[in-house]
């Protein structure tokens, strides 16, 4: 039987959904369809053989989606890609020379929540010109290979640093999907290659962000380990942190954005909107490692740094407190031995590894 949903698409030209985007203060990557290139979902299948995901076996899951991300949404056929940027302005330099930060990402409010108002919002619109469009919206959220997905936009490339970046914009921002059920129209791609940089694209022989991702969990070309990175042991490790790592919380203690500020496409990046800011560049470490759950809430709640949640964040700032030789350590652990109804066992291990060394 014939579907008498409206099929006058006319209007889903890429100039009609840039439009869309900009009153939402987001960027419009890409229109593409949903037949994801195979050589993406063998180089995923490698990535997880070989181990590199660490601790997240979340990303072992749903290998069919990863493979088909159609399969998402019955009858899906497009996808509306946007980016919302969150470059704060930081410096390679100020970064290595500390205090240390947070990530420019997670200084700003939940943006799961803002992109997916926004998403909803431009729906809306999109519906006046189809009514009955089925859609859902992906913030971070579905598992299908978003990155390799981006590829097929208009512009763009997957770098050394396995991140995904475009020629012009850079790589400084947040990714939302919106799945639809009909066609678009979709990008022509400018072929990208990989061996050379150019005003299309592509890393060259270029391997800045290699050479100065502290922990060298980019030695492999377009592959994170990471089981070396920053950003993993911050962020999606519950446990103790190996010592071998404890140096490099002098720079970071929630994720890291080391090899997006080396990268030569992130040059000329603009600033994000300041009204969506929450939390600066620094935090006070002493009182993040002593917080009770009332601070917690207060600082942190509506913010990316929850994902580490509470004990998490205490344990980052108790060990950059050592490493920075911060004179409040003894105190805060002091604190902390008082008060174990505080502390998970986690928390615990850490604060005797401090002690050993005290």
């Amino acid at each position: 039987m014939e579907d008498k949903r409206s099929k006058d698409i006319s209007h889903f030209t890429r100039e009609f959904v840039e439009d869309l985007a900009r009153e939402e203060n987001l960027i419009l990557l890409g229109a593409v369809d949903l037949n994801l290139d195979p050589f993406y979902y063998k180089k995923y299948l490698d990535w997880i053989k070989n181990g590199n995901q660490a601790g997240m076996s979340y990303m072992e899951n749903y290998q069919q989606f990863r493979e088909s991300p159609a399969l998402l949404v019955e009858g899906a056929q497009s996808a509306l890609i946007f980016a919302y940027n969150y470059f704060a302005g930081d410096k390679l330099i100020e970064v290595k020379k500390g205090p240390p930060r947070i990530a420019m990402y997670a200084r700003l409010r939940d943006y799961h929540k803002y992109l997916r108002v926004k998403s909803e919002n431009i729906l809306k619109k999109l519906r006046i010109h189809s009514p009955e469009i089925r859609s859902r919206v992906f913030v971070d959220s579905g598992p299908f290979l978003e990155k390799a997905l981006a590829t097929k936009s208009q512009k763009g490339f997957i770098g050394k640093n396995s991140l995904f970046i475009h020629p012009e914009l850079g790589s400084y921002f947040s990714m939302v999907e919106i799945f639809i059920d009909e066609k678009v129209v979709y990008d022509k791609k400018e072929s990208v290659d990989p061996s050379t940089r150019s005003s299309l694209g592509g890393c060259g022989s270029c391997k800045r962000c290699q050479t100065h991702c502290p922990t060298g969990a980019l030695s492999e070309d377009y592959v994170l380990d990471a089981r070396k990175c920053i950003s993993y042991w911050t962020i999606e490790h519950r446990g103790p942190v190996p010592k071998e790592f404890w140096p490099h919380f002098k720079q970071y203690v929630f994720g890291c954005d080391i090899c997006q500020l080396a990268c030569p496409y992130n040059r000329g990046a603009s600033l994000t909107e300041k009204t969506y800011a929450q939390l600066g560049a620094h935090i006070n470490l002493f009182e993040v490692a002593t917080m009770d759950q009332d601070f917690y809430e207060k600082t942190f709640g509506g913010t990316p740094l929850t994902r580490a949640k509470k004990e998490g964040l205490q344990r980052n700032a108790l060990i950059a407190l050592f490493v920075t030789k911060d004179p409040r350590l003894e105190e805060a652990v002091s604190f902390l031995e008082k008060s174990t109804h505080l502390a998970s066992d986690n928390l615990r291990e850490t604060i005797r590894e401090l002690t050993t060394t005290l």
